[in-house]
């Protein structure tokens, strides 16, 4: 509790003594990314679980304003209107460790950011909003004897949640046997991007040898996901597409150069589906020059989009999918994802389900 209660002794590192002191006491501005969190309810999942769960992503920016301060701590409370659902305290040890930063000072009118701050807890109750509590300290003056004067602050910051009601039907987009390697829960590194991608999902083929690869998987034919065909999920109108992108060797970093200043081609070869109702489908790290659609054009459920590729910031050849409010990554929302008509554990889904992470889910040739 010493980082959340700092006392006399425990101070700041000390100012510059040369420089005078202004007495104003500093304060943090804080503020959340995205400013309304779209918080996922995983209810119904293929097979029995423990109960329903749901999961929000977000970054914390901290402003310091006329002074130069210093993070102690960090409180998150997630809230059902006035019931508290859970409680984290970040001292300023875990801070470190997930910022990276040594030291959490900040100067006037520069910041720190806490990135992918992801929670995922019981679902039966649902989160209304979120409160994060930043306490800090800022040094005010020297007594008499050159000892600085220590003041503690704090700042408050409530963040609306929301939750989203999927209004498409939204098929299984391949065809075959595939193994969700990244989906909603803590191991997906999608988090690191909480705008658009905090539900994405990436899939990859699986073959005869329940291998995603044969041989040392070092060139692009070694991949059973190489050059497989992408569905449209449903019917819309192709809102965006990228198609000029080359396709890397597995494993091999990405040029920065090739993004051009457009972080949406991180994603490689794209094609975007409007559906007409402010949800929009996503498919990623498609083969070069393999789109079937051009931008504008009208498709059915069903219709192929391209294939899959390695194409942008990607390990090795795999789909990715997500769900936004528009068409643009790192822009527009990202909206949970449930997916119907395909097989898994020997079931065959009509109806919109859940697919979570390391699942293998199929649909026939």
């Amino acid at each position: 509790m010493g980082d959340f209660m700092p006392s006399s002794v425990e101070m700041a590192e000390p100012l510059n003594r040369s420089q005078p002191i202004v007495s104003t006491k500093a304060h943090f501005i804080l503020e959340s990314r995205p400013s309304t969190l779209i918080v996922a309810h995983y209810a119904d999942l293929p097979f029995p679980n423990i109960g329903p769960v749901q999961e929000v992503a977000f970054d914390l920016g901290i402003t310091a304003v006329d002074g130069r301060a210093e993070v102690s701590g960090v409180v998150i409370k997630g809230y059902s209107g006035h019931q508290l659902l859970f409680e984290q305290r970040w001292p300023a040890g875990i801070i470190r460790q997930r910022t990276g930063e040594s030291d959490l000072s900040i100067d006037p009118g520069t910041g720190l950011a806490i990135r992918s701050m992801q929670f995922l807890l019981q679902g039966y109750e649902l989160l209304t909003f979120v409160e994060v509590t930043v306490v800090g300290k800022v040094v005010t003056g020297y007594n008499a004897s050159g000892v600085p004067e220590v003041e503690r602050m704090e700042a408050i910051l409530q963040i609306p949640a929301r939750y989203h009601q999927s209004k498409t039907d939204l098929h299984f987009p391949l065809r075959g046997t595939w193994w969700a390697i990244q989906a909603a829960d803590w191991s997906d590194q999608h988090k690191q991007e909480v705008v658009s991608q905090p539900f994405a999902l990436d899939f990859v083929k699986l073959g005869p040898d329940n291998r995603f690869f044969k041989g040392q998987g070092w060139e692009l034919d070694e991949h059973y996901s190489w050059g497989q065909p992408v569905y449209a999920t449903a019917g819309g109108k192709i809102a965006y597409i990228c198609y000029d992108m080359p396709d890397l060797r597995p494993g091999m970093p990405p040029d920065p150069r090739m993004f051009r200043d457009d972080p949406r081609r991180l994603l490689g070869n794209a094609v975007a589906i409007s559906h007409g109702n402010g949800e929009f489908s996503y498919y990623g790290h498609l083969q070069q020059a393999s789109l079937k659609v051009a931008q504008g054009e009208m498709v059915k459920r069903g219709a192929l989009l391209g294939y899959v590729g390695n194409s942008g910031q990607s390990p090795g050849p795999h789909l990715h999918f997500h769900l936004m409010e528009g068409p643009n990554p790192f822009i527009d929302q990202g909206l949970p994802v449930r997916f119907s008509h395909f097989e898994a554990g020997g079931q065959f889904f009509e109806t919109p389900m859940v697919i979570p992470t390391r699942m293998i889910v199929s649909r026939p040739e």
